[in-house]
Order: C-alpha cells, then sequence, then structure tokens
C-alpha cells in the first residue's frame, strides 16, 4: 500500500503531470518531494508561492489535467492564495496542495490559519485528505478542478500523514456533460435569432471546447451576423474573417470598439460564453438570446430575451440553417475597424514604440505558437493589433487584468510544452513582482524569450492619473536593467530600443538555448498616452 505523499505522486504522474510547484515544509510536503524524486515527478521550487500556483495551473492545462501546487500552512497558504485567485480569474486548473495541523493538533499556535476561510471565495472546493480518505480526496480534487469551469482547488494535507498508508476506497465521479437542449425552446430561440435584421454574435472558448468553431463560421454567414469573440475565446472565429469585429471585453468606456457594433445591431447571439467575461455591466437595450453549455453559469447581458442550455452544437446546426437575407454589411464590418484604427496607429517620432513590438513578434511567432501577456498599457494594443487564426494560442490576462502572471504562466507552459514555441510579454512594474522567478528559469533550463515593456512607471495607472488631471505622483519606477539581472543569473539578456534592433534579438531569442530577456525601453510618453484611446476613454 502506498504512502499518501506516495499516492499523490502516482495519481498526478498517471495523469501524465511529470511536474509540481511551489515551496515544501519540513514536514509532509517533504516525503512528498522525496515520492516524486523516486517517481521521476520532478519538483521545481518556486521564489514564491503564488507563482508556484500560477505555474503549476498553466502546466496543468497544457498537459489536458489540473496541475499540482505545494505550499506550507499559515503564511505559505496566503501567498498561495493570491495564485488561487489569478488563476481564478484566468480559469485555468490546479490543485492547491497545502499543508495544514496534524488533524488531532488544530490549536491557536505557530503557523496555524483558518485555510479554508482564506480560500473559500477563490477555490471551487475546500477539501482535506484524512489517511482513510487519501484516495476518494485526491480523485474529487482534481476532477473538480478541471470540470467546467476550470479553477483552483483546495486539498489540505495534515502533516503527519507522511508515513502513512493511503486509504484506497474510491468512488469515481463523471465529469458532466451537456445534455440535449430542449427542442421547444430551441425553436423559440430560433424564431426570434430569425427576426434579427442586423445580428452581432458573440462567441466564447466554449465553442472550441465543444468542437463547434465550424458550425459557427457556418452560422456566422447564414446569418450574416458580425462575429465578437470575448477574451478567452480568442481564435474561435478566425480574427482574419471579414465577418469578425473585434474582440469583446465589456468595459465601461464610451468609445471601446465593441461598443459600436452592439450600438447598430439589433440583436444578440450569445454562445458559449458567461457573465465573467465582461468587466462591467451591460448596458444595451437590444434583444439577447443566450447559449451555455450549463444552466448554472452566470448570464453575460444579465437579463436575456431567451437562454438556453445544453449542447452547443446541436443548437449551432439548427441555427444555421436559418438564412437573414439582410445582415451585418461586410462593408460596415470593416468601415468600423477602420474608424478606431488611428487609436492603434503608431505615434510618430518614437524610437520604440509596443507598435513595432506586435508586429514583429507576430510576424516571427508561428501561426501557432503561443503569446502570454499580462495587463499594462499595451494591452489593450495585443487585443487589437494580434489577429489570432489558431484557437488556444492567445494566453493574455482576461478580466483578471493580472499583473505578475506572464512569467510563472510562461514558465508552466514551457516546461509542459519544450517544443512549442512561445513567447511572454510583460512590463517592467510585473516583472519586478516575479523577478525570482527568472533564477527559476535559469535553474530548470526552460528556454523561451521574455519580452518586457520597460517604461520605467506603473504606466496603465499613471495613464489614468494623467486622464483625471491629478498631479503625477508615487508612480515612477526606477529605469531597471532587466538584461543584466538576467545574465547575473545565466541568461540571455539584451535591452533594445529601435525596432530593428528587437527584430534581431527576437530571433535570436526563438533558437537560443537558453532564455532571452529582452529588455525592450519603450518611449515612455508616447506609451502611457496611448492607453486612454486605445480602451476607448476617448477617441
Amino acid at each position: 500500500m502506498p504512502t499518501v505523499p506516495e499516492l499523490v505522486i502516482e495519481y498526478v504522474k498517471a495523469k501524465g503531470i511529470n511536474h509540481f510547484f511551489g515551496l515544501p515544509s519540513s514536514g509532509v510536503l517533504l516525503h512528498l518531494l522525496e515520492a516524486g524524486r523516486q517517481r521521476d515527478v520532478e519538483f521545481v521550487s518556486t521564489a514564491n508561492e503564488s507563482s508556484g500556483v500560477i505555474a503549476a495551473a498553466y502546466y496543468g492545462y497544457f498537459k489536458g489535467c489540473a496541475g499540482l501546487a505545494i505550499a506550507i500552512q499559515g503564511p505559505g497558504a496566503g501567498n498561495m492564495v493570491s495564485g488561487a485567485v489569478n488563476v481564478q480569474f484566468e480559469r485555468k486548473p490546479v490543485v492547491c496542495v497545502c499543508e495544514c495541523p496534524a488533524i488531532d493538533d488544530f490549536g491557536a499556535w505557530g503557523q496555524q490559519a483558518d485555510h479554508p476561510s482564506l480560500f473559500k471565495s477563490t477555490t471551487k472546493a475546500c477539501l482535506r485528505i484524512t489517511k482513510e480518505n487519501a484516495a476518494q480526496a485526491l480523485h474529487d480534487a482534481f476532477c473538480l478542478a478541471i470540470r467546467p469551469r476550470l479553477g483552483p482547488v483546495l486539498l489540505e494535507l495534515p502533516r503527519n500523514l507522511g508515513n502513512c498508508e493511503a486509504g484506497m476506497d474510491l468512488t469515481k465521479t463523471q465529469k458532466p456533460v451537456p445534455q440535449a437542449p430542449n427542442p421547444e425552446a430551441l425553436s423559440t430561440i430560433c424564431d426570434l435569432v430569425g427576426s434579427f435584421k442586423k445580428p452581432v454574435i458573440i462567441a466564447g472558448d466554449d465553442v472550441r471546447t465543444e468542437g463547434c468553431i465550424p458550425t459557427l463560421l457556418s452560422l456566422a454567414e447564414s446569418l450574416k451576423a458580425a462575429v465578437l469573440v470575448t477574451m478567452d475565446g480568442r481564435g474561435v472565429f478566425p480574427e482574419t474573417n471579414r465577418r469578425f469585429g473585434c474582440v469583446y471585453i465589456g468595459t465601461a468606456p464610451p468609445y471601446a470598439l465593441y461598443r459600436s457594433f452592439l450600438a447598430e445591431a439589433d440583436g444578440v447571439l450569445v454562445v458559449g460564453t458567461d457573465g465573467r467575461m465582461k468587466e462591467a455591466r451591460w448596458d444595451f437595450d437590444i434583444p439577447v438570446c443566450e447559449l451555455v453549455t450549463q444552466p448554472e453559469f452566470p448570464s453575460l447581458s444579465g437579463t436575456p430575451r431567451l437562454r438556453l442550455h445544453g449542447q452547443l452544437s446541436t443548437s449551432l446546426e439548427r441555427l444555421s440553417h436559418l438564412k437573414n437575407q439582410f445582415g451585418f454589411p461586410i462593408s460596415r464590418i470593416a468601415e468600423l475597424r477602420d474608424m478606431a484604427q488611428p487609436r492603434f496607429a503608431r505615434p510618430q517620432g518614437a524610437r520604440l514604440a509596443v507598435n513595432d513590438i506586435i508586429a514583429i513578434t507576430r510576424e516571427q511567432l508561428p501561426e501557432d505558437g503561443l503569446i502570454f501577456a499580462e495587463t499594462g498599457v499595451f494591452q489593450s494594443m495585443l487585443e487589437h493589433l494580434w489577429p489570432v487564426t489558431v484557437p488556444n494560442t492567445f494566453f493574455a490576462s482576461t478580466v483578471g487584468r493580472t499583473m505578475g502572471l506572464t512569467i510563472p504562466a510562461l514558465l508552466g507552459a514551457k516546461l509542459a510544452c519544450p517544443d512549442h514555441p512561445m513567447v511572454g510579454f510583460g512590463t517592467d512594474g510585473s516583472t519586478l513582482m516575479r523577478l525570482g522567478e527568472l533564477e527559476t528559469f535559469a535553474r530548470t533550463g526552460t528556454v523561451a524569450p521574455l519580452v518586457i515593456m520597460n517604461d520605467g512607471a506603473l504606466g496603465t495607472i499613471q495613464a489614468q492619473q494623467k486622464f483625471q488631471r491629478f498631479p503625477n505622483y508615487g508612480l515612477q519606477l526606477e529605469l531597471v536593467d532587466f538584461a543584466h539581472i538576467a545574465q547575473g543569473l545565466g541568461l540571455k539578456g539584451v535591452i533594445v530600443d529601435r525596432p530593428e534592433t528587437f527584430a534581431t534579438a527576437l530571433k535570436q531569442a526563438m533558437t537560443a538555448d537558453t532564455a532571452t530577456v529582452i529588455d525592450a525601453r519603450v518611449d515612455p510618453g508616447p506609451y502611457r498616452d496611448s492607453f486612454m484611446a486605445t480602451t476607448g476613454m476617448v477617441q
């Protein structure tokens, strides 16, 4: 019979997980490390437990399973929570194994904390292993993490179970499968959608996971609709297609491009997404139909005229037989995009602009290459200037607008898919939050280009500070030499300040045998001043 730590390692290895992440303790987690060493499941210590959770979540995502992250009780659990918050917003699967006191040894002393209370609003469930329920608790935790919607699960592991034999009793649970939609409700939705003369479709990532991308393409053509995609749905509709409008962000700014499309539509069909994929309340008074896979998912529009849950394939196939003799004109879709284009134009006179970095990286990275990004002045530009044609390749922060996401996400993804080309986009402020993880890249031999937009400030908030006519205060940073920091850790590091030097550095980084930090010194004034226009705060 395996011990509890041995069972954990054997379980994840059987799922294809060959790495786990975080920071251990001297108790049961040390036994977990040893079990991993003996079974070739490599432990990757990170500089912070938060980074370990993010890296594990993206690693698990690309392995088709939940990742495994570990932390010590008390303060370690507190750090772990911040990582769990990030992956909850980004909808990535991870099991957070946190050491806790022995079952009979809880009390008001030492590093103890109420972990379930800490994690309650952040995780899908809070479970605890005992020696009797070990197999069941482990199974339940990993199943819950990958059940729609993907997310973190807390699994407490008492510190005295290092040498205890694991209870092997197990009743397996099945992943919920979308049921066939109600035929009568589907007919009603077909009638309403069929009445739309100038429809807009908003499509989310469930279109991909349910295997409905070809049907969505057919539906867009038959309805003659303009198609928007959610932040997590990039690529479910090819963004070079003539019917593609823009990325739907659901923000409040009055001039956001998606608002131009919805303002002209007489009806909206929402497919395969939910209310967590918008940043503000829905404020359009037009009829909305929503197709979701599970009834418990929150509504995107708040009060849709009709809402139907069940298999997307059945509903989309039926809807694709509708024929719209009017439609959202292709010429108007192009015109609305062209009207917004000046907001994303390269600033005149800039030595190095984010526009250059995006264009050059898009040119050099293969169509199926992966891009990772976090929040920053550049994020809206990336959502507009980076056309996604291959689904599941664009991994910028969604509604979390998360700082400090890129480095651990890139680390986990590259360890999971070492041969797949990928690039990380970060900022100076966010990189400072994860600086210790550059050492993790060096120690693990993880190879990928990391591009840092370095403007010497917390530029996003500084731009808003200027917009609200507040004085420049508290947001300036020292201009950090990230290239030399990388070199000091044994990585490659280069400073670039012109498009041609960036292009050369990226090309070399794509074929290097060591991770490369490209310290991109963007012109700070034009960089920050672009933020209000690209987000739609001003025209």
